[in-house]
């Protein structure tokens, strides 16, 4: 049996004020733009999910057919242009005379010009070219907001079950084992979809903590019955303004259509019942640099919630720099996307002395430079790979050339080249920064940088800062939601009755 692979990537931040173009995703320093048998070396031997896929496939001596594979840093809106070239490409090269069934992996929060709803375009023109009967399944981000669109053009969505995601190789898997199944005539996929009307905030996503770790709990319970096929969970990404925009939840079972609405009603329910708990819970700036230069363990990280470049934000936020040099802390480290200042170093050398505005160039809403005096202690070319099991699956990292600029106080800066989130240590390792050793270190990041950086960390604190992805809700002006949604609105929710 013939399986076809294809992928397109994108978690779309539409507050964010500078669009995607197609470049984004054909520039190998910022995404991946592979076609056929390219996407097979890249991802082999990885723990992304078409890395999963590709292995499963291979164990269960079936052939996969890969396509194209179009993935881009997170970032502003999609351009049309981008649009319509990934998306026809896709569509076009997806055909019956060649592949028994398809395995797209998609984002489930991409947002076009043109296309709110992105990822349930896809699925629908696959599911209008391939008819009714063609087995598609689709691997979704736990951030997904999925709509009843992607839910009713796909025979399975499968969503990251963690988050930071450190199981897409897993998802992938389940896909391969599903549509095997499934062209097996063993497995007739029955679903239900519940969005209840509420947002999950993102300082509250971690799905190995509470409260969402009990929401995690209930579907392990579910996936671990043997009645249900497979069991999904999704955050939701509230820096998408979308009219799916939230929590969801899909529980499929073979053929019965009872048992999968029950099942699905009595999980959303009681995620819904626990509402309030999914709030903001994050520091202040001030208290939470104050915090981390008392402690006497170190390092304190400090995430900056407001510029969280996993979400699309600029990764050049000064707001917790600021506040460091005012408190006058030693001995930090902090990472910042500021091309400017990285060509002024590497036009001075290791070793030189210069005065730098550091940081605030992106936009007029993460903050202002910040003015230091420093030497020129390294230059990379910011590369380097990463082993272990990353948010994301990723195993390969690119910032672009990268300096490590210090000041006189131990403050460690390390300049990119190119937006890099902050899912592995190498990020400041590769640079010659031992984390052990600092008293402070800041990354910009929510949840994503939690694998990475928890083991040397004291502590771990979520810091309210403003900017693109800020936390606080009422900082985002959303136009596009068409209910009443939890917690900026207080509505009521009774699965049957008005479920999306």
């Amino acid at each position: 049996m013939k399986i076809g692979l294809t992928c397109f990537m994108h978690e779309s931040n539409n507050f964010i004020k500078k669009t995607t173009p197609l470049e984004n995703f054909k520039d190998p320093s910022f995404g991946d733009f592979l076609h056929g048998d390219h996407i097979v070396d890249h991802f082999r031997g990885g723990n992304h999910e078409l890395s999963g896929c590709i292995d499963e496939i291979e164990k269960q001596g079936n052939t996969f057919i890969p396509k194209f594979c179009g993935i881009a840093t997170p970032s502003g809106t999609v351009e049309k242009y981008a649009f319509d070239y990934i998306v026809n490409r896709i569509v076009d090269e997806i055909n019956k005379d060649e592949m028994d069934g398809l395995i797209i992996n998609l984002h489930g929060a991409t947002v076009s010009e043109e296309y709110l709803d992105v990822d349930g375009e896809v699925l629908f023109r696959l599911r209008n070219k391939m008819g009714s009967k063609f087995p598609i399944i689709c691997t979704l981000d736990k951030h997904a907001n999925i709509s009843t669109k992607m839910f009713e053009n796909a025979d399975i969505l499968v969503v990251f079950r963690t988050c930071p995601h450190l199981d897409t190789y897993d998802r992938g898997v389940e896909a391969a084992k599903l549509m095997k199944q499934m062209l097996n005539n063993e497995l007739r996929p029955t679903g239900t979809f519940i969005a209840p009307p509420m947002m999950i905030n993102m300082t509250k996503q971690n799905t190995f903590e509470e409260p969402v770790s009990k929401i995690i709990e209930d579907m392990e319970f579910l996936s671990n019955d043997s009645s249900v096929v497979s069991a999904s969970f999704a955050l939701g990404f509230q820096f998408a303004d979308v009219p799916e925009l939230g929590a969801s939840f899909i529980v499929y079972t073979n053929d019965n259509s009872v048992l999968s609405r029950e099942k699905c009603e009595w999980v959303s329910s009681r995620a819904w019942k626990n509402r309030e708990k999914y709030n903001l819970d994050a520091y202040e700036v001030e208290e939470a640099v104050k915090i981390a230069r008392e402690s006497r363990e170190s390092p304190v990280v400090l995430n900056d919630v407001g510029d969280n470049t996993g979400g699309g934000s600029s990764a050049d936020s000064t707001f917790l720099l600021h506040e460091i040099v005012r408190q006058n802390v030693e001995n930090y480290c902090t990472v910042f996307f500021d091309p400017e200042s990285v060509s002024m170093c590497v036009d001075s050398g290791i070793g030189s002395t210069l005065k730098l505005r550091i940081g605030g160039k992106v936009d007029a809403q993460h903050g202002s430079p910040v003015e230091l005096e420093g030497k020129v202690i390294n230059i990379t070319d910011g590369t380097w790979e990463d082993s272990q099991i990353r948010h994301g699956g990723y195993t390969k990292y690119n910032q672009g050339p990268t300096v490590l600029f210090e000041t006189q106080n131990k403050g460690s800066i390390i300049l990119t080249s190119l937006r890099q989130p902050p899912q592995s240590i190498g990020q400041i390792t590769h640079i010659g920064i031992d984390p052990s050793k600092k008293k402070l270190i800041t990354t910009r990041g929510v949840i994503l940088p939690r694998p990475a950086y928890d083991p040397f960390a004291a502590k771990t604190m979520l810091v309210n800062t403003k900017g693109t992805t800020t936390a606080d809700l009422k900082n985002l002006s959303f136009k596009n939601i068409k209910r009443d949604l939890y917690p900026l609105q207080n509505p009521s929710f009774q699965p049957g009755l008005n479920e999306v």
